[in-house]
Order: structure tokens, then sequence, then C-alpha cells
């Protein structure tokens, strides 16, 4: 089984990615996120996600620390029964074994390191995974076999393993979808805030559709390259260059129209989703990786990002049907944009600082 700590927003997780693989005993590699290992920064929204090379400099003395309390929360969360007993297993770190370690590189250039989990006694057909209730993420499991498929283990919740990988679940197709779609609901609120940035330039289905196909076209070049290894960035700047994103597009929506400004929105619409898809494969730098399937899981990715936001336009223009145009609606519009530009722009600084 490898497991995956992904971080949304700082380092509050909203779910541990895991692939289970059948052997005589229960066997687990954890990929884990090193700033998630600080238990002060684990709740904390706001806790800036920490680069390898932070990792690559702490030396002994601090890698230590991050070793015992990774490996102290992985037993808080999971546990195994096999033919009624609990199963004790032993931990090692892979990447600690070389001089210096040689920690995973990720698109989102994040600082994690691995933990080897081995079970100490066989692993029974019907053995039980069970999950710890509690604020804590859920575990998202994948299954053996060419299929891939993926369980959910909710908090408090437990599961049978198909230990000759015959269990069915959501396909990892449909995995990747539902990633590319939660990555921009409910846990994509800067994506959310620049879509509707879109929606408030203009109420009208042909600026609308020219804007959405822009953006649509640049955020999948760049998370196709950055999800294929070709550019590599780190989100140290890109985030707040997508906070900027919405500050631009907000207040460029009240400047009065002009002759030849539509291609002027393209054009900044295009830039900024360059910069957006970036982003999104840094958000997605645990589920997308060259190697079998990762075609299928970049398109699939791609759609659930796509879905998201025609859902959003949807919603918007349904809701503001009838009353658009009216007095009100201008105000509405007004209000819009200056909250997304003051969010925008506190979200900068935020990063930046």
């Amino acid at each position: 089984m490898v497991v995956l700590l992904v971080p949304a927003g700082g380092h509050v997780v909203t779910q541990i990615f895991g692939e289970w693989k059948p052997s005589e005993t229960l066997e687990i590699e954890v990929l884990f996120d090193a700033g998630y290992a600080v238990p002060e920064w684990r709740g904390d929204a706001q806790a800036e996600a920490p680069r390898r090379e932070w990792l690559a400099g702490m030396g002994a003395a601090g890698w230590r620390p991050l070793r015992l309390e990774a490996e102290r929360y992985l037993r808080e969360c999971l546990r195994v029964k096999s033919n009624g007993e609990w199963m004790k297993w032993r931990a090692d770190f892979p990447d600690f074994a070389a001089d210096p370690p040689d920690f995973p590189v990720l698109l989102n250039d994040g600082a994690y390191f691995r933990m080897r989990v081995t079970g100490e006694m066989a692993l029974a057909s019907g053995a039980e995974v069970f999950w710890s209730e509690g604020a804590r993420p859920a575990l998202v499991l994948r299954l053996p076999g060419a299929n891939g498929s993926y369980l959910t283990l909710a908090p408090g919740g437990s599961l049978v393993l198909p230990v000759e990988g015959r269990a069915s679940g959501r396909a990892s197709w449909i995995e990747s979808f539902r990633q590319g779609f939660l990555h921009v609901l409910p846990f994509g609120l800067d994506h959310v805030l620049f879509i509707m940035g879109l929606f408030f330039y203009r109420r009208e289905w042909r600026p609308l559709v020219w804007q959405s196909l822009a953006f649509t076209l640049a955020h999948s070049v760049t998370l196709g390259l950055a999800a294929a290894g070709i550019v590599r960035v780190s989100g140290a700047w890109v985030e707040p260059v997508v906070a900027l994103s919405l500050v631009v597009v907000a207040l460029e929506n009240l400047r009065p129209a002009a002759v030849g400004r539509q291609r002027v929105r393209l054009g900044v619409v295009f830039g900024f989703g360059l910069i957006h898809g970036l982003g999104f494969a840094g958000a997605l730098a645990v589920w997308l990786k060259p190697g079998a399937g990762f075609f299928t899981g970049l398109l699939c990715a791609n759609l659930g990002v796509e879905v998201a936001q025609v859902l959003l336009l949807a919603t918007a223009w349904c809701l503001t049907a009838g009353w658009h145009r009216g007095v009100v609606y201008p105000r509405v519009r007004f209000a819009g944009c200056l909250g997304i530009a003051l969010t925008g722009a506190f979200w900068v600084a935020q990063r930046i600082g």
C-alpha cells in the first residue's frame, strides 16, 4: 500500500491516498508531507507548505522528530486486524538510507519523505482496515490490478481488504475525474473566484464562452506539461500570481467597455490560465505522474476541472436569470468584483509574506 498525504490549503489534509498491493503480510509505503509532521502546522490552514529545499537543509537533528511524528500519527490513524488479532507493524525510512537523503521530487516542489511500513504477521483473507474517527482526512485506497480501482474510507470507518484483488471500487479514471473536480469544488476557492471574475465581465454567452475556452486551453497546456515533468516551477511564486489574477480580472471588469477590449481580455485570461494550470498541477502532484495510465488520468483530471468550471458558470447564470437587466444587478456585480479583488489582494500579501 502506498499512502500519500495530500494537503489542501496549508496543511489541512483532506484525504490520504493509498495503494494496496497483496503480499503475505501488510506492506505500506507512505509519502508523507514533512510539514504535516510538524504538529503545530497540521491544523493551521494558513501555514505555508514547506519546500523540498527546507527539508533537505534540516540535517539529522531536524529529521529525527519528523520521522517520529509521522510514524506516531499513522499509528494513530491506521489499524489492521487479521485473523481476529490487531496487526503490529514496524517502520523504516528508505530516503534516509542515502547520504544525503534521497527525498522525492514532486510537481509542487513539496517537502516529502517516504515511510515503509511492514506488518509482523500474515495478512489473512478478510483482513480489516480501520481508520480512526475524529477531525482527520479520509483514506482513499487504490486496489491492486490493472484497473486500479479505488475505495474511500471515511474517519471512523472500516473495510475488508480483498486479498485476491477482486473487490470493486471506483475505476481509476473516475477517481482522477473526482480529484480534478474536488480541486475546484470545494477545495479551490481561488479558482472559484477566478471563474466568477470571468462571469462578472459580461453576462452574455459569446464573451463567456470565449473566455472559458481561453482559460481551458491555457490551463490544460500547463497542467499537462507540468504533470509530464517537462515544466517544473515552484509554488512559491505560482500561488501569489494565482491570487494576483483575481485582482487583475476583477478590476478589469470595472473598466468601461471599449472597442478591441475583447482581445485584450482574452489575452489576460489566457495568460493567467497558464498560471492556474501550474496551480492545478501542484495540487494534483501526487496523482499525476508519468507512467502507465498517465494520459488517461491527466485527461480525466482535466475533465473534472472543466465540469466544476461549467457547473459554476451555469449556476451563476441561472441565479441571475430574470433580474440581470434590472437596477440591482449592476450593484451586485460591482460588489462581487470588488470583493474578489480585495480577497485576491489579501492572498497576494499573505502568500508573499
